[in-house]
């Protein structure tokens, strides 16, 4: 018990040490960001009763991305968004044992929540990446793909969230939010207005959803579907 409290108290401890980063040694945030995902690491590795080492590996696969992104984001800009392509691609491929849990049935793919929920982020995404294109068009193949395969993961996020009747799916869901949140505001901070206060928002904003999908897959046992019918 004593250690996983410490697990946690471990993954408080570094969170706010990188929050202290970015607010006032913005230039130290490489050193102080990647102990978070190593935190995430261990809490996952002690609390999880159903481990899947490939939670762990792309837990490694985030902490390359940050590194990569602090180093030099536009110079790195084709393999840190190749590596989050091979993220998203590897949490759809973890979140398939829930999708096979609450059942994907076509009336449910095809619903009203789901369908307006996909269909504005899916108009936010483009409208983003249509402000962004003109300075990455060396990159717009990679970026594109990125796009795909984060939209299909924010998709089975959903679709879980909306066709399970237990809380474990809420974590879900914030985590899809939170992802959701830090790529906008990450992508119109670097190539369309800076603003101090973005680092501060996207790094606590991207810090709870690396835990809240943690916290799901270590409760993703717990999962049971909604067989109630929603509009």
């Amino acid at each position: 018990m004593k250690i996983k409290r410490f697990t946690y108290q471990l993954f408080y401890t570094t969170g706010f040490l990188a929050l202290l980063a970015v607010l006032f040694t913005d230039n130290l945030v490489i050193y102080f960001k990647p102990p978070v995902i190593i935190s995430l690491c261990l809490l996952y590795i002690v609390n999880s009763k159903h481990k899947n080492y490939l939670v762990l590996f792309s837990l490694v696969l985030v902490l390359v991305c940050e590194v990569l992104f602090f180093y030099d984001y536009i110079g790195n800009f084709e393999m840190l968004h190749i590596l989050l392509c091979a993220y998203y691609f590897l949490n759809i491929i973890l979140l398939w044992k829930s999708l096979q849990i609450v059942k994907i049935r076509f009336k449910k793919v095809f619903t009203i929540q789901l369908v307006i929920s996909m269909a504005l982020i899916g108009y936010v995404l483009y409208a983003v990446a249509e402000l962004i294109m003109p300075q990455i068009s060396n990159h717009s193949t990679v970026l594109t793909t990125m796009i795909f395969f984060f939209a299909v993961f924010v998709m089975v996020c959903y679709y879980i969230y909306l066709n399970s009747k237990t809380v474990v799916s809420y974590s879900l869901m914030v985590a899809a939010s939170c992802f959701l949140i830090v790529n906008i505001i990450t992508a119109l901070n670097r190539f369309y207005i800076y603003l101090e206060v973005f680092p501060v928002i996207t790094t606590v904003i991207q810090i709870l959803g690396q835990f809240f999908l943690i916290k799901f897959f270590m409760e993703q046992h717990k999962l049971s579907p909604n067989n109630e019918d929603y509009f």
